[in-house]
């Protein structure tokens, strides 16, 4: 559950309104977006794991939320004006996220770098 609130936080709590438009056609603030977004994973993560698996956990996780985010942002900004599908974008791209956790989660006995 704490590592479901960090998701929270970092991807919505602290994603500015820069963060949230640029994110889909500049790098830039994609990569500003995943960095912040890590960097909550990774503070709650060690509330979870000893450092060394929090690490894995992060790195990785991050990883994956970079891979996700600049498919789904890029796909999401097509249809901002047609919420019917801009919003199951937006779903489709949480239950990524949420599942790469879970999946994450499941298998840190393994994640220590």
């Amino acid at each position: 559950m704490m590592l479901l609130l960090a998701h929270w936080i970092g991807d919505f709590l602290f994603q500015t309104t820069k963060m949230a438009i640029h994110k889909s056609s500049s790098f830039k603030w994609l990569f500003l977006h995943v960095t912040t977004y890590t960097i909550v994973i990774f503070i709650f993560a060690t509330l979870s794991f000893s450092w060394q698996v929090a690490l894995g956990y992060t790195v990785i996780n991050g990883v994956l939320h970079l891979v996700v985010d600049f498919f789904t942002s890029k796909l999401a900004a097509k249809y901002v004006e047609r919420p019917r599908i801009f919003y199951p974008i937006l779903g489709f791209d949480q239950l990524i996220h949420i599942a790469c956790l879970y999946w994450t989660y499941l298998n840190s006995d393994i994640l220590a770098l």
